[in-house]
């Protein structure tokens, strides 16, 4: 699946709205009824940042029946009820009263709303189509075995199934609607870690875009918003590098571009090729060498989170060495730069690289060893 994840889950936090209830803030509330599963813990969570926090959790009693209360805002903001492994999304703003109904033996296949805005009834429509789609490519993964067919061949069907979600989803929810917080929860489905939406793919920079000025015009202090014009405006910036590569200007004589730098061509999580030279022809690029299994991993992904915040024109290319596949794609499953594999570690030699992590700055074709992030602003 030619997808690439980067704002799924958008990086939000939460923000104080005032209200007029009895605390003097408003609230939304989330009821209902969850059978065969007396004695199992029920968690109310925000999915509005990089990893989902708990904000409320109950044990069910025998009858099932469960009540959360929690800060409404102006604004939607996106949450969960987890039991278990499985969950039930849902957003929620001052307004919100939602109930409904589950069985605990299959959570998310079983529940239904029984009190929702439109939005949520949409909400739930957009998680079950992905679901569907996600059984449909797990499937055919499965029966690969029995099938005489190429790897172009494989790709394609996937790339199919994954389209025709994409394409219904804008046409129904997005397109039709981009200030609803099911457009915005369309564009963060997600399978096996990467993003069906992706700003790497120029057909999706529309879709980016609609949702992107709509909630700039109705929700302009959404704590997520600036991410989201932010991803807009790269989507948009993708789709002209596309498709000035598409289109060449003839016009001019090309001129020969020597490059004080190798070239690195590696796959990111959602198996795509990703240039070194092609990103840094956009402008001026971070390279980091890193391993995320290592205790110093977590100070260095503040640090550049805190470096793309800031510098949003800098494009971060990130190596990581490590050997364990699914734990890079788990550890860099919300990483908002670029992020590609090396397990095999042939780029350290490449680049002359004896310690991790190391950094060096790339503009235009001039490449330079830092000691850290912090000096690629100097």
């Amino acid at each position: 699946m030619k997808t690439n994840l980067y704002l799924t889950p958008l990086l939000l936090s939460l923000a104080l709205f005032c209200g007029c209830s009895r605390s003097g803030q408003q609230h939304f509330s989330v009821s209902g009824t969850i059978t065969d599963a007396s004695g199992k813990v029920l968690y109310l969570e925000t999915t509005s940042s990089d990893e989902a926090q708990t904000l409320d959790s109950v044990v069910l009693g025998q009858d099932g029946r469960f009540s959360f209360e929690g800060e409404g805002h102006a604004y939607p903001m996106f949450y969960r009820l987890r039991l278990g492994e499985e969950s039930i999304p849902f957003a929620a703003d001052s307004l919100t009263q939602l109930s409904l109904t589950a069985s605990g033996d299959s959570l998310f296949a079983s529940y239904r709303l029984t009190k929702a805005e439109a939005y949520n009834e949409q909400i739930r429509e957009i998680s079950h189509l992905r679901w569907q789609t996600d059984r449909a490519i797990e499937a055919f993964i499965a029966s690969l075995p029995t099938l005489k067919i190429t790897q172009e061949g494989i790709e394609q069907h996937i790339d199919s199934l994954s389209g025709g979600l994409k394409e219904v989803l804008k046409s129904r929810y997005i397109y039709a609607d981009p200030k609803s917080p099911a457009a915005y929860f369309a564009l963060l489905q997600t399978y096996r870690g990467g993003a069906y939406f992706s700003v790497e793919t120029p057909a999706d920079a529309k879709a980016y875009a609609a949702v992107a000025t709509a909630y700039d015009t109705f929700y302009p202090t959404a704590p997520y918003t600036a991410l989201l014009k932010e991803a807009a405006l790269t989507a948009l910036a993708n789709q002209r590098a596309h498709y000035r590569a598409q289109n060449p200007d003839t016009t001019q004589r090309a001129k020969p571009h020597v490059l004080d730098y190798p070239e690195i061509k590696l796959r990111d999580k959602a198996g795509q090729e990703i240039s070194l030279t092609e990103v840094a022809s956009r402008g001026p690029v971070l390279l980091s060498f890193t391993s995320y299994t290592q205790e110093w991993s977590p100070e260095l992904v503040a640090q550049l989170r805190a470096l793309h915040e800031s510098h949003p024109e800098i494009t971060i290319y990130e190596v990581s060495l490590d050997r364990d596949a699914y734990f890079w794609k788990n550890a860099t499953r919300t990483l908002p730069w670029i992020s590609v594999h090396d397990p095999s570690g042939r780029s350290l030699s490449t680049y002359n690289v004896q310690q991790l992590p190391t950094f060096f700055s790339i503009r235009g074709s001039e490449l330079k060893r830092l000691a850290s992030p912090r000096e690629m602003i100097k």
